[in-house]
């Protein structure tokens, strides 16, 4: 029996196999690291809240502190995954700090390699930084100031790309969109060298973009930080938890590094070694899930997800789970208050995402849109159906820049159930409120009765039979999901439905629970996101 990617269990008589999990010991590397963490085979201290406060260091050299210099605890949470593997969950605010018997570390003869989930695709995260550009001792010292080694950055409404400092691997024309962290497990990494030994390579698994130099000459760097960067006076820069909307985001299961100028041969085997100790296919195709607050998953008053992985993203890419393909990188866009405009404007940003294709056409290269809400409220976009409606279709179809011009297959979601609150512009009949002009949203992009995407807004989309794009926009009924036989996202009566437990007391968020049924689909699953691909 197989649970997850390479998890054999055989059954039966005294011969029976010892179950392997990937990951679950370090791995070995022909190249020793200079430091190295593993949380599953480590013992780490923990506070009372499973936060981490110290842990040592496998190679001896520089200890873990998840306590900063005023005595306030900032390390990660640390967490066990459905195949029993421990792993540390960073939530925006959180850090490690590597102690300062890490020495002489150059910013251009450095590789940082690490094992890790990304929980989101729309902001920055830093996932190592040296601490001090010059120390002497903790009075007499110089924060180091030159962009975290390893790190995600989000430039406006760019793509999430990976960066070596300051250099992005966008720059790699030919290869670079490769190197975009998802929230499935992946190994990410950099070697950090000069131009004489070849720049930097910024790594996803095996797919390697080439870039510069890094533009920080500091040589003799002390210390470093996992999940922030230095400020001054000792201090340490950090993210927010708050709304999913800021900070460093990630699951960490493994991080080396090695102070040395690494050669192509030497980082190619460093990930080749991580890559094959927790069984990690290469990835040959990705999943973009676009949104607003609903899919970015927020935590709101009941919502409130304390460790902050309950995104779609996240959940679809949990280890142990069957959701998508292993190959598939999966990325979570919702911005909260986002509306179509929004999306329009990243789709067409500079180093926009949407430019990011996989090779073998939009088979491989889907983006899921549920979005809506803001628009038509009226604190936001006060449109009604027939404005979003014509705004939903340019989204998907424009000339040279729609999404299915650009080379991608649409999935539209048609939104969840939202509240009764009134509407007073732009009125017209039969849309009163919020949920009245969703569910005539929902009349114009689905065939409600048949489950199927409506004729017209298929032919609007030139997806129509013999049209242009034919097969490449699809219908998510997510709003005829349904538990026990009866409907949760469907009615404003079940938004407000706080028995049930799925929504926010604000009728439009939901909960953990509430995240992992638009997934499921429930007694419906050919409705839930996990039925996409």
């Amino acid at each position: 029996m197989r649970f997850g990617f390479g998890f054999e269990i055989a059954r039966g008589g005294s011969d029976a196999a010892v179950p392997v999990v990937p990951g679950q010991s370090l791995t070995s590397f022909a190249l020793t690291p200079s430091v190295h963490y593993h949380p599953n085979s480590q013992t780490a201290t923990l506070d009372g809240s499973s936060r981490v406060t110290a842990c040592p260091d496998i190679r001896g050299l520089a200890a873990l502190s998840g306590v900063n210099f005023s005595g306030t605890t900032i390390g990660p949470v640390q967490m066990t995954d459905a195949l029993g593997r421990r792993y540390w969950r960073f939530r925006g605010a959180d850090a490690l700090i590597v102690a300062n018997m890490l020495t002489a570390l150059s910013a251009r003869a450095v590789g940082v390699f690490m094992v890790a989930r990304v929980h989101l695709a729309k902001n920055s995260a830093n996932f190592f930084s040296p601490r001090y550009s010059a120390y002497t001792d903790d009075a007499s010292n110089s924060s180091y100031s030159g962009g975290a080694t390893l790190r995600q950055v989000v430039t406006g409404n760019s793509a999430p790309w990976l960066y070596g400092a300051g250099i992005g691997a966008f720059t790699d024309a030919a290869n670079g969109y490769r190197a975009i962290p998802g929230a499935q497990m992946q190994v990410i990494g950099v070697a950090s060298r000069t131009t004489a030994n070849g720049g930097q390579r910024i790594y996803v698994n095996n797919d390697v973009a080439s870039v510069a130099q890094s533009g920080v000459t500091s040589t003799n760097c002390t210390g470093g930080l996992i999940g922030g960067v230095p400020a001054a006076s000792n201090g340490i820069t950090l993210g927010s938890n708050a709304a999913n909307n800021s900070g460093d985001f990630f699951d960490l299961y493994e991080f080396a590094l090695w102070n040395a100028s690494l050669s192509n041969a030497q980082a190619d085997a460093i990930a080749t070694a991580m890559i094959g100790n927790y069984a990690i296919p290469a990835i040959d195709s990705q999943l973009v899930l676009e949104g607003d607050s609903i899919t970015n998953a927020i935590p709101t008053a009941l919502a409130t997800d304390p460790t902050s992985g309950g995104n779609m993203a996240m959940i679809l890419t949990d280890p142990g789970s069957s959701w998508l393909p292993a190959t598939c990188r999966v990325l979570c866009r919702g911005q909260s208050g986002a509306q179509v405009s929004d999306l329009v404007t990243r789709r067409d940003a500079a180093s926009t995402l949407a430019a990011a294709l996989m090779p073998g056409g939009a088979a491989k290269n889907v983006v899921a849109i549920q979005i809506g809400r803001n628009n038509v409220s009226e604190s936001n976009g006060k449109q009604n159906s027939t404005q979003f409606y014509a705004a939903l279709v340019a989204l998907i179809n424009t000339a040279a820049t729609g999404y299915l011009q650009r080379g991608w297959k649409v999935v539209e979601v048609v939104n969840i159930a939202g509240p009764s609150t009134a509407v007073t512009t732009n009125l017209i009949a039969g849309e009163d409120t919020i949920q009245k002009r969703l569910e005539a949203i929902r009349s114009l992009v689905a065939d409600t009765a048949n489950h199927l995407p409506n004729p017209t807004f298929l032919t609007d989309c030139l997806a129509g039979p013999g049209q242009a794009y034919d097969g490449l926009l699809n219908v998510l009924h997510l709003y005829d999901v349904t538990v026990g036989g009866d409907s949760m996202f469907r009615t404003a009566a079940d938004a407000q439905d706080a028995a049930a437990g799925y929504y926010d007391n604000d009728f439009t968020h939901l909960r953990l629970v509430g995240q992992q049924l638009m997934v499921s689909g429930g007694d419906t699953p050919a409705y839930g996101y996990g039925a996409i691909l």
